[in-house]
């Protein structure tokens, strides 16, 4: 809570752009672990502009970079109207790529935002445009438990109608 009153998280988001990695790392990590269970926080990091910027990072990062900026999505997509704002900011298709990754941090918090994200209606059509069933389906044997709860609950969001 202190962090967030000193007005911390603009200048947070503003270091996701950073030339340096692991600068770009902490502040992902920063901005996940404010955003977690935090829905006051959660649409502070989204009114800061983190959304393209992380964005960015899950299609031009290292894979654990990739997955730290998937976590961040992931705690800020509890709010519905952010889950519009990572779909209007063309946040779908590079989830839908980590979730194909061979690095199991990247699929089990791609699948995570996944399953965050299909709660809500307007998203699910996005989607299945952007072919994510077939890869969830492979995600519900990859043998680790974190996985398959996000993939079987991504489908189960994406059976409603």
């Amino acid at each position: 809570k202190k962090i967030k009153s000193l007005g911390a998280i603009p200048l947070i988001t503003k270091l996701l752009s950073s030339r340096t990695p692991e600068v770009q790392s902490n502040a992902a990590g920063a901005l996940h672990n404010l955003a977690v269970n935090d829905e006051e926080a959660q649409e502070a990091v989204a009114t800061a502009g983190a959304i393209p910027p992380l964005i960015s990072l899950m299609q031009n990062a290292s894979p654990d970079l990739q997955a730290k900026a998937a976590a961040t999505i992931w705690s800020i997509a509890g709010r519905e109207e952010n889950r519009k704002r990572i779909m209007e900011a063309g946040g779908i298709p590079p989830l839908v790529r980590m979730v194909q990754s061979n690095h199991l941090d990247c699929q089990s918090k791609a699948s995570g935002a996944i399953r965050c994200l299909t709660m809500s209606s307007f998203t699910r059509p996005e989607f299945e445009k952007a072919g994510a069933i077939p890869h969830l389906v492979v995600l519900l044997s990859s043998g680790n438990q974190e996985v398959t709860i996000n993939a079987a609950g991504a489908l189960e969001n994406l059976g409603c109608r």
